[in-house]
């Protein structure tokens, strides 16, 4: 009788694990110029019609800073209170 990784014996006989299902992530086409246009058109990331720099540098800085003043507030708040 043969044995598994942890040198239990197997019975050959019954199905250990059931088998799993295929995934289909290789199905892709390519696109025709027209989708292509379409897509290069309607995607708001693809277009560039932004500010990277206030996007992701500009409003994450406001963000942080504003959380920080809070959080100073709730500290001084706890101090006040209790």
């Amino acid at each position: 009788m043969s044995t598994d990784s942890w040198k239990r014996p197997v019975d050959p006989d019954t199905e250990r694990y059931p088998e799993q299902l295929s995934l289909h992530l290789h199905t892709t086409r390519d696109a025709t110029p027209e989708e292509f246009e379409q897509w290069r058109k309607d995607d708001y990331w693809n277009r560039g019609e932004y500010d990277p720099l206030l996007m992701f540098v500009v409003i994450p800085t406001i963000v942080q800073i504003s959380m920080l003043f809070l959080m100073f507030t709730v500290i001084l708040l706890n101090d006040y209170l209790f």
